[in-house]
C-alpha cells in the first residue's frame, strides 16, 4: 500500500457518484477523508445549515477542526461524536485494506432526537460562530430529526458500503501489485534486451562499435549513391611493441585512449568502429574529403599530445571520398586503407620510438637530459681514445644513450629520489636493465646493443644487477659504460653545486677500482681525463 495512493486503488469518480446518491437518499452529509484529514472525495453537504456555517470564517475553521478530530480517532468504527461547529452529530466509519486503515467515511449533519438543545443553547452556538441567530435557527429547523434507531440503521448501511469498498480495495491493490510486478519484469527484460543489443554491437574494451555493427551500417550506406560519404581507415602504430615490452594492460590502455580521441573528435552522425586488434574504421556521411582529412589531422595532433603512456600515441590514418558513379563504397574504403598504409610507412620512417621514450623519461624527470648527453660524449671519446673504430665507438655511445631506457616501465607515480629508497623501489630500479634489454631488441638499429645495455650496471666484483656477472664475464663495452656514466653523473654541474669536481671524481674511481670498475679501464680512463681539458 505504501507504493500507492487512495486514488491509485479506487475509482474516485464512481465513489463520488455513489456517496452523492446515498447522501440524498439518507439525508446525511457524506465524504471520504484520509488519516490526516485530506479529502479523497468532495463533501456532500445535505443540509443548508452546514453550507451557511461554512460561509463564516469561524464556522469553516470549526468544521475543519471537527472533521480532522474525527479522522484521527481511528480505533472504534463506527465512532459517534458531537459536531464541534453546528451543534449536530457526526460519525466515522473506517475503510480498511487488510489490517491497514486507508481512509474514513465521515457521516454528518445528523440532528438526533435525544441530543436536541434549547433555543437559547442554539443561539449561543450561532453567536460563537459569528453568524446570524435567526438564519441559524431557520436552517436548523429544516433538518429532519432522527431517532437513535434510525441513525444506527444509516450507519449499518454505510458500514456495509465501507466493507465493500475495503474488499474492492484489497482486490485492486492485489491486481495493482501484479501489474506493477509485470511492468517491472518487462522493464528488466527491456533493459536486459537493450544491454544485450549494445553488447552485440559494441567493442567491450573500447566502447566503440564493433566490426559486426560496422558491416551492418556499411551495407546500408552502400546503397545510398546519392549521399556524399567519406571513409577513414586507421591503424594503431606500435601496439605489438607496447604489448611485448610494457604488457597487455598498457596495450589496452593505448587502444582505449586512441578510441576516446577518435570518438570525441567525430561528429554525432559518424560511425566509429574498432574492427580488429589495432584497426579502426570510420564512416563519415554527408562529409567532404577536406573535412575527413582535417579530422585525421586533429586525431594525430591529440594523439601526439597524449602523455599517459611511455611514448605518445600514434595512429596511421587514410581518408577517401566515395565516387559513387565510378566505384562501390568498398572500393572507396580500399582507397582509404591504401592511403593509411602509405602514411604508416612515413610514420615509421619519421618517428623514432626510442627517442620518444627518452623524451618521456626526461619529462617525467626519471632521467636528466644533460647527464645523458654528457655521458654520451664521454663514452664515445673514451672509446676513440682506447683505439676503437668510429663505428664501434658510436655503438658504445648509443648504448650509453639508451642504457636506462628500461626505466620507462617504472610506474607513472615513481620518482627517482637519491638513495633513500624502499626495498620494493630498489627492486623496480634494478629491473630496468632487463626491461631496457627487452625494449631495444625490438628495434633493428639497436638490437646489437641489447647485451651491453643489459650488463651496463654490473660490478667488477659480481655484486650488482641484473645477472651478478663478474670480471671479464661482463662485456667490454658495458665495463666502459660503468665508468663513463658514473663519471658523468658525478661531475655534471648542478645549480646547487653538490656534484664532484674532476679530482674528486678521480679519487672515487680509484677507491672503487676492482670493486665496481675494471681496474685496467680505470687506469686508462684517469689518463684520458687528464689529457682531455673538456672533462
Amino acid at each position: 500500500m505504501d507504493a500507492y495512493t487512495f486514488q491509485d486503488i479506487f475509482d474516485i469518480e464512481a465513489i463520488e457518484k455513489l456517496i452523492e446518491t446515498l447522501s440524498t437518499t439518507l439525508q446525511v452529509g457524506i465524504s471520504i477523508r484520509g488519516a490526516q484529514g485530506e479529502r479523497y472525495s468532495k463533501d456532500n453537504d445535505y443540509c443548508r445549515l452546514c453550507q451557511y456555517i461554512k460561509n463564516s470564517p469561524v464556522g469553516k475553521a470549526r468544521c475543519e477542526e471537527s472533521d480532522l478530530a474525527l479522522c484521527t480517532h481511528q480505533e472504534q468504527s463506527p465512532y459517534i461524536c458531537h459536531c464541534q461547529s453546528a451543534g449536530l452529530t457526526d460519525a466515522r466509519i473506517n475503510i480498511m485494506i487488510g489490517e491497514m486503515h486507508v481512509a474514513s467515511v465521515l457521516v454528518g449533519q445528523i440532528r438526533l432526537e435525544e441530543d436536541t438543545l434549547s433555543e437559547e443553547e442554539y443561539r449561543k452556538i450561532a453567536r460563537s460562530l459569528q453568524i446570524d441567530e435567526e438564519e441559524y435557527l431557520r436552517y436548523l429547523d429544516q433538518i429532519p430529526v432522527k431517532t437513535r434507531e434510525q441513525f444506527e440503521s444509516i450507519l449499518n448501511m454505510l458500514s456495509l458500503m465501507a466493507e465493500q469498498i475495503s474488499t474492492l480495495g484489497q482486490k485492486n491493490l492485489y491486481l495493482k501489485s501484479i501489474i506493477n510486478s509485470l511492468e517491472n519484469q518487462e522493464m528488466v527484460h527491456q533493459k536486459e534486451k537493450e544491454l544485450l543489443e549494445k553488447l552485440a554491437e559494441t567493442d567491450s574494451m573500447t566502447g566503440l562499435y564493433n566490426h559486426r555493427k560496422f558491416e551492418e551500417i556499411f551495407s546500408k550506406y552502400s546503397t545510398m549513391q546519392e549521399r556524399r560519404i567519406c571513409m577513414v581507415s586507421a591503424d594503431a602504430n606500435f601496439l605489438k611493441l607496447m604489448n611485448d615490452v610494457f604488457g597487455h594492460d598498457a596495450g589496452d590502455l593505448m587502444l582505449k585512449n586512441m578510441s576516446k580521441i577518435l570518438y570525441n573528435l567525430a561528429k554525432k552522425d559518424w560511425l566509429v568502429a574498432r574492427c580488429g586488434g589495432d584497426e579502426f574504421r570510420i564512416i563519415l556521411p554527408d562529409t567532404e574529403l577536406a573535412t575527413a582529412q582535417d579530422y585525421c589531422k586533429h586525431v594525430a595532433r591529440y594523439c601526439g599530445e597524449d602523455r599517459s603512456l611511455a611514448f605518445p600515441l600514434s595512429l596511421a590514418m587514410g581518408a577517401a571520398e566515395w565516387d559513387s558513379e565510378a566505384e562501390t563504397l568498398q572500393d572507396c574504403f580500399a582507397r582509404a586503407d591504401s592511403e593509411m598504409y602509405k602514411n604508416k610507412a612515413i610514420i615509421k620512417q619519421t618517428l623514432h620510438i626510442p627517442d620518444l621514450i627518452m623524451e618521456r623519461l626526461y619529462s617525467r624527470q626519471l632521467l636528466n637530459r644533460d647527464m645523458v648527453e654528457l655521458a654520451d660524449r664521454v663514452s664515445y671519446d673514451f672509446a676513440i681514445y682506447l683505439g676503437f673504430t668510429k663505428e664501434h665507438a658510436e655503438d658504445i655511445r648509443l648504448a650509453s644513450h639508451y642504457q636506462d631506457i628500461g626505466m620507462a616501465k617504472l610506474p607513472e607515480y615513481f620518482i627517482v629520489k637519491g638513495q633513500n629508497r624502499s626495498a620494493e623501489e630498489k627492486k623496480q630500479i634494478q629491473a630496468h636493465a632487463i626491461y631496457g634489454h627487452q625494449l631495444v631488441r625490438q628495434f633493428e638499429e639497436l638490437y646489437k646493443l641489447a647485451d651491453i645495455i643489459l650488463c651496463s650496471h654490473e660490478n667488477w666484483d659480481g655484486n650488482s644487477y641484473p645477472k651478478r656477472l663478474k670480471g671479464y664475464q661482463i662485456p667490454l663495452e658495458a665495463r666502459i659504460l660503468r665508468i663513463t656514466n658514473n663519471y658523468a653523473y658525478w661531475t655534471l654541474p648542478t645549480p646547487s653545486g653538490t656534484n664532484l669536481d674532476k679530482e674528486g671524481a678521480k679519487q672515487k674511481l680509484v677507491r672503487f677500482s676492482g670493486i665496481m670498475y675494471d681496474p685496467d679501464f680505470v687506469a686508462k680512463f684517469l689518463k684520458f681525463i687528464d689529457e682531455q681539458n673538456e672533462y
